[in-house]
């Protein structure tokens, strides 16, 4: 049950939500993840849709909040809806998916060369990067610790009218993750920590996303679970993410490192279904020129144990 209960909060946070992603405009970083996914003990599965709202809607240079009026780009707003699925073929190995769907909305102030700047609005709906990943889980009996590694694909589009190359719900690129965990518990008490990188390794139309490094580290507190059947959760979520490159990108207002402090729930709903929400709070942001940024996260999902 805490082995569980560890692996589902350690896969909400840590293969992502990531908080990672920045753009010209911040638009990618929110890169939704796997969350509620629990690990099971031996051979079985799990399947997770989960809803994640990001509203990027405050305007940052560096560390310090600036006025909208001096970003040329105004308003992102994103609903990540993702089919999250996972299977233990043993206690040694077992694989991951996320297929991601976004309804993403972009409001830019765009100069057609006569006159004053126009505000332009954008919206797509759209399939965006599908990722696929390998666990081993083979190094202690308990499966407390093991690697993860696999490939974001470039199954979203890239040329969606009226977005940028770097606002896009596809970056074009197929990228590398590989990353690790550990966890344990301690009476009521479960904790756990992840580190996980992403790189690009094949690109197209001369942009290149910048590489990113999530760190995350976490808590859960078991103590209510047989009498109400809530587990309280408590994360950190640290991003380095460097600048895009390419002819096409925008390194200078790209890249970023931030940390968010994450209180969540876990609902276990029967022996099968469990409910999760979480709300990423802010507690530092740095940007590289000039991005836009999230006040709050917001996440909640269900997931079927099988």
């Amino acid at each position: 049950m805490s082995l569980k209960t560890s692996m589902a909060v350690l896969l909400a946070a840590a293969l992502t939500p990531s908080l990672a992603s920045a753009c010209a405009c911040g638009c990618g970083m929110f890169d939704v993840g796997m969350p509620g996914l629990a690990l099971p003990s031996s051979q079985g599965g799990s399947l997770n849709l989960q809803q994640t709202y990001l509203d990027q809607n405050q305007a940052m240079r560096g560390s310090s909040k600036i006025p909208l009026s001096q970003s040329p780009d105004q308003r992102i707003n994103t609903t990540f809806t993702n089919l999250n699925a996972q299977y233990q073929f043993n206690r040694d190995w077992g694989m991951m998916a996320m297929i991601p769907y976004w309804q993403r909305s972009f409001d830019t102030n765009a100069n057609f060369g006569n006159g004053a700047p126009q505000n332009v609005n954008s919206k797509v709906n759209t399939l965006s990067d599908i990722r696929l990943m390998g666990m081993y889980t083979g190094f202690s009996p308990d499966m407390s610790s093991g690697l993860i590694f696999g490939a974001k694909l470039p199954t979203g589009t890239y040329t969606a009218p009226g977005f940028d190359r770097d606002t896009q719900p596809g970056t074009g690129s197929t990228d590398l993750l590989l990353g690790g965990y550990r966890m344990g518990q301690e009476r009521q008490w479960g904790w756990f920590a992840q580190g996980i990188l992403r790189s690009a390794v094949s690109t197209r139309d001369n942009y290149r996303p910048g590489d990113s490094l999530q760190l995350v580290m976490g808590m859960h507190y078991d103590a209510f679970r047989h009498s109400t059947h809530v587990i309280p959760t408590l994360m950190l979520n640290g991003t380095i993410r460097s600048a895009d490159s390419g002819i096409n990108s925008d390194p200078y207002n790209s890249g970023l490192r931030s940390l968010y402090l994450t209180p969540g729930v876990l609902l276990d709903i029967t022996k099968h279904w469990q409910a999760n929400a979480s709300l990423y709070l802010p507690v530092y942001q740095r940007v590289n020129g000039i991005q836009l940024v999230p006040m709050q996260v917001a996440s909640a999902g269900i997931t079927y144990n099988f």
